[in-house]
């Protein structure tokens, strides 16, 4: 409903949200979006998304499935030439390990890791309908934030994987059910002794169902003429080694996945600390903010800092006028280019301020404050939560010469306590615009 509503404001919904004994912005926010969420025919919305997406996981599964199945065909062959072992072993299992092991290794690296489940992911991406995009990028945005997307991808990749390695069993076992295969191994460089290593080293899992060890050496020369029961020991040892190797991970890592999900997603909270909250829940709980408006400038040190956003977009730059309704000309002549300018004169353009820098992530920011004023809280509040929008922050005090010693101090040790730099504080507006365009530039 935030991405869908952006920032316009809905009065209705907004003092619907804040009826109740609710405090919590989270609660008035998740209130909020119902409400608005029922207008718009969201649980509807919701159950066609979810219909879409899993018809696209039905949809891969299936050409998976069929994948492995044809795989299996084309690495038994018809049944006139021997099949090679360790040939048959690399063309049912080679690619499935291959992909496990980057998805571990993604895993250890924090990252997404999963191939298959980036790409069902990516094509809900395509679903029609506005609501349907914003959907699929609110759920990746909120499952991200609670390191639960990796587990989502995950799970996707190896529900697909499982139904690739369930094809080619089947295709293995309707292979060796209607045609007679001999079984061998062939090798120009490798001796013998490291394919009996091999098969000895893939046995101790088929041992433990009960599955007997064929014989390596009866594969040395074999061919067509092998008796039937070494056939068959061959045609189990080889299924046996397909399911354990082959389905047994993705099915354990699919339960293991599904358990960080349902542990995660009872965790899930939103962040409504997050800059991009800011202006709703503003509105939303006007008896917090209240306290941020009138009172006396805090105490050093007991001031939140600001914090930089971490993907700033480079050579933009956003200057506001806060709370000066008198200055002129406004805008300035001659900005640099890439240049937006605001004005802050009341809690509603304050709110729209913050949308407005939400969306244009600049590079620097750039607020000309009246010096003749004192830092309230309330200014230094909203200091703090513009000033996380953007790359770099710079407050220019206009009417410095009209204002005190005593209040210039105070204004200079306000701003270094919300993290503002000395360097950035300016006191004549020529030499600040100036730096605005060597920032901007």
């Amino acid at each position: 409903m935030r991405l869908l509503q952006g920032a316009a404001s809905d009065l209705q919904a907004e003092a619907g949200a804040r009826e109740g004994a609710a405090t919590e912005a989270e609660q008035r926010v998740l209130r909020w979006a119902a409400i608005i969420g029922a207008r718009h025919q969201l649980p509807e919305i919701q159950s066609a998304w979810r219909r879409h997406c899993i018809l696209i996981l039905m949809v891969i599964s299936v050409l998976a499935l069929a994948g492995g199945f044809t795989t299996a065909l084309a690495v038994l062959g018809d049944g006139t030439q021997a099949v090679n072992i360790p040939w048959a072993l690399g063309g049912l299992l080679g690619l499935n390990l291959l992909m496990l092991m980057f998805w571990l290794l993604g895993m250890l690296a924090r990252s997404d890791g999963a191939l298959l489940g980036r790409l069902v992911f990516q094509l809900t991406h395509y679903l029609p309908g506005e609501h349907h995009k914003a959907l699929t990028r609110a759920f990746a945005t909120l499952n991200q934030r609670a390191d639960l997307m990796r587990w989502w991808l995950g799970l996707l990749s190896h529900t697909v994987w499982l139904c690739a390695m369930l094809g080619a069993l089947f295709g293995l076992l309707w292979t060796l059910a209607l045609r007679s295969y001999a079984f061998t191994w062939e090798t120009t460089i490798l001796s013998a002794d490291v394919f009996t290593a091999l098969v000895h080293g893939l046995s101790l899992l088929p041992q433990t169902l009960g599955i007997s060890i064929p014989d390596a050496a009866t594969l040395v020369g074999a061919d067509q003429s092998q008796a039937d029961e070494v056939r068959r020991q061959w045609a189990a040892w080889l299924t046996a080694s397909v399911a354990l190797y082959g389905l047994m991970p993705r099915l354990v890592l699919i339960l293991i996945s599904s358990i960080r999900l349902l542990v995660g997603l009872r965790r899930l909270r939103l962040q409504t600390t997050a800059p991009e909250w800011a202006p709703l829940v503003q509105r939303l709980t006007p008896d917090l903010n209240e306290r941020h408006v009138t009172d006396p400038a805090p105490e050093a040190g007991q001031a939140a800092r600001i914090v930089p956003v971490s993907n700033p977009r480079p050579g933009t730059s956003v200057l506001v006028a806060y709370e000066l309704t008198a200055i002129k000309p406004w805008p300035p002549a001659e900005l640099p280019e890439h240049t937006q300018c605001l004005e802050v004169n009341s809690r509603g353009q304050r709110q729209q301020s913050l949308s407005a820098l939400a969306e244009a992530r600049p590079g620097t920011l750039m607020v000309i404050c009246d010096a003749r004023l004192s830092p309230d809280r309330g200014t230094l509040h909203w200091l703090v939560n513009a000033g996380s929008l953007a790359g770099v922050t710079q407050i220019v005090l206009h009417n410095s010469e009209q204002s005190s010693d005593e209040r210039l101090t105070s204004w200079h040790d306000s701003l270094r306590d919300i993290g503002v730099d000395s360097a950035h504080i300016h006191h004549a507006m020529t030499e600040a615009l100036n730096q605005l365009g060597v920032h901007n530039g």
